[in-house]
């Protein structure tokens, strides 16, 4: 019993000791360069923000795309330099590319990270359900006394 109360007691610390340390990671951005065109893998949900520069009247297109939903969440057509948002759904890869026969490189900088709601209710599931058993445990460890 003292083993299973250990154990409760340590998901419960762990769960809740995990939300300082995450908040602290996630202010961190996440910075690439693009250069024709290639996958970055992003950790956590956020807004990424797109810049590339040309030279002026240089056509191109800038498209992101997301593998898991097998869509393109932005896909434009651009002359000269371009500045603009995608929101990134979730943790996972994206592919960023410009497509054009001349020199056009693109940052990406992901802000605003958050974790996605399927890690968060992973986490809130484990961390309530080992405090709700560790309760039970000890309240029926007092009736028995």
């Amino acid at each position: 019993m003292r083993l299973l109360k250990a154990i409760l007691l340590s998901m419960v610390i762990l769960t809740l000791l995990v939300f300082p340390i995450e908040k602290n990671a996630l202010s961190q951005p996440i910075s690439e360069v693009v250069l024709v065109g290639q996958g970055i893998m992003v950790p956590s949900s956020g807004i990424a923000m797109l810049s590339s520069n040309a030279d002026e009247g240089t056509q191109y297109t800038v498209r992101v795309f997301d593998p898991e939903e097998g869509r393109a969440i932005l896909e434009r057509n651009v002359t000269g330099s371009f500045r603009g948002r995608v929101k990134l759904a979730h943790s996972g890869p994206y592919y960023f590319s410009v497509q054009t026969m001349t020199p056009v490189t693109m940052a990406v900088r992901v802000i605003s990270r958050y974790p996605s709601v399927t890690t968060l209710n992973i986490r809130y599931g484990v961390g309530g359900i080992s405090a709700l058993l560790l309760s039970v445990i000890l309240l029926l460890e007092g009736r028995r006394r």
